[in-house]
């Protein structure tokens, strides 16, 4: 389900109405167009919503780092899962994958903390690069002798 968007002239225009749109969307948000290419839309939404998604959040965090913690079996079977979120990962390798959802669930539980998602999409943002690095044949290859002579392991930097 998409917020309804405006631009951001019409919120600078009319408040009420932009407010209006907010309060009857399903999703308590409208999404606010800029039109500077460089600069990223907007998101207006109810501190009411924005509470509920931090603590949905908050608490799938704390879960998940919980249960990683306790049970090998659990961290297993999350690895197993990774690629339903990022199909990507399926061009690391099955030990990159388990340092990745290492690294995920102690990044998360971190970033949270914080209240920041930035740790998260930078760790996101490696991985990814090592994961497209393996997919390119040449760029695997050169993984695969820095590996073999000891100089690379986990994801590039």
């Amino acid at each position: 389900m998409r917020a309804p968007e405006v631009n951001l002239s019409e919120l600078s225009l009319h408040p009420r109405r932009v407010t209006d749109r907010l309060e009857g969307s399903p999703t308590r948000s409208v999404r606010i167009r800029r039109r500077e290419k460089d600069k990223p839309d907007l998101l207006l939404v109810t501190a009411e919503r924005a509470e509920q998604a931090a603590a949905g959040f908050s608490a799938t965090v704390t879960i998940l780092a919980e249960l990683m913690r306790r049970s090998a079996e659990t961290a297993a079977l999350a690895a197993e899962a990774l690629p339903a979120a990022f199909p990507w990962a399926r061009y690391l390798s099955a030990e990159e994958v388990r340092t990745f959802v290492g690294e995920l669930a102690e990044t998360l539980e971190r970033a949270e903390s914080l209240g920041n998602p930035v740790p998260f999409a930078a760790l996101v943002a490696r991985w990814k690069q090592t994961a497209e690095a393996h997919a390119d044949p040449e760029l695997a290859e050169i993984l695969r002798r820095s590996d073999h002579n000891g100089q690379t392991s986990g994801h590039l930097s």
